[in-house]
């Protein structure tokens, strides 16, 4: 009760902020989505975006999708090269691997498929950019966050590729992959179970670069002994290290809470211990009611 009390009452700035922010890390995004990460309610979400965009802090587009208001074609020249992403994430990707113990997967667009590099879990170290390692974009779970934050055209041109089918799952037709695309959106990652290879699961994230752009995505294998919940709160804190690194800040812990002095994996291992204990804390509860 408390915190919709104190959520009710916070400041139009922290409010304008929030959706800023939610912008810069999103790229375009409709109101329900800026709502959604700003955690506003839908009509004030409205009401400020309207006001920002009459005062050309915001702009909307003609799919009625809104944009930090800015040059796109500078913005586009600022864009990172594959191996700068992959030297900027690879820190970060050792320590995903390392506390998930499963493989992940650093991916880029490149044409209609994904070129990605692979951190394998153990000692192996993440591999470089080969041509020979691509994955179709509109079967994998880091193809598909790449195509939902990039353009219309980008899809498009992925689409008249042809979306081959690999599984009885795969997604074989622009009305399903729209719908999906959708879907990744909102949420912020996308979940793939059996549309590549029939025993392949895995959960991926978009990261955003300094332009609010997407820069690349984060995939993580699921097996059976994962957690998915568990996993899907670390790789989404992760893409937010890579991104914030993408943005050139000189350090991601400088204002973190942690205090770790830059260690990113305490940050990482941080926020699976308050999961889990979180999870615990409401399973004890559940049972207590049910004894009753």
């Amino acid at each position: 009760m408390s915190g919709n009390h104190s959520l009710q009452h916070r400041s139009v700035v922290s409010k304008v902020v929030a959706i800023l922010r939610a912008l810069r890390c999103g790229g375009s995004l409709t109101i329900t989505e800026i709502a959604q990460s700003a955690g506003v309610p839908v009509s004030t979400a409205h009401r400020l975006v309207r006001e920002l965009t009459s005062w050309q802090v915001l702009r909307r587009g003609l799919d009625g999708r809104y944009e930090l208001f800015g040059d796109r074609s500078a913005r586009r020249g600022r864009t990172r090269h594959p191996s700068e992403i992959r030297e900027a994430a690879a820190p970060v990707v050792d320590d995903l691997s390392t506390i998930t113990r499963s493989d992940v997967r650093l991916g880029v667009l490149d044409g209609r498929r994904v070129a990605y590099v692979e951190k394998t879990y153990g000692p192996t170290p993440l591999s470089e950019f080969s041509p020979a390692a691509t994955l179709p974009a509109h079967a994998t779970a880091i193809g598909q966050v790449l195509l939902a934050f990039s353009g219309p055209a980008v899809v498009r041109n992925v689409v008249m590729g042809g979306l081959d089918c690999y599984t009885p799952n795969t997604l074989t037709t622009i009305e399903q992959l729209s719908s999906l695309l959708r879907v990744v959106r909102l949420h912020q990652r996308a979940v793939v179970s059996g549309e590549l290879m029939p025993d392949y699961a895995s959960v991926a994230a978009p990261v955003f670069g300094h332009d609010g752009a997407i820069a690349a995505a984060l995939e993580v294998h699921l097996d059976g002994a994962a957690k998915p919940d568990l996993v899907i709160a670390v790789l989404t804190l992760a893409a937010r290290v890579v991104s914030r690194d993408l943005w050139c800040a000189p350090s991601f812990s400088a204002d973190e809470p942690d205090g770790s002095g830059g260690d990113v994996r305490e940050v990482l291992r941080s926020a699976v211990n308050l999961r889990s204990r979180a999870h615990a804390v409401t399973t004890g509860a559940q049972r207590r009611s049910w004894s009753r």
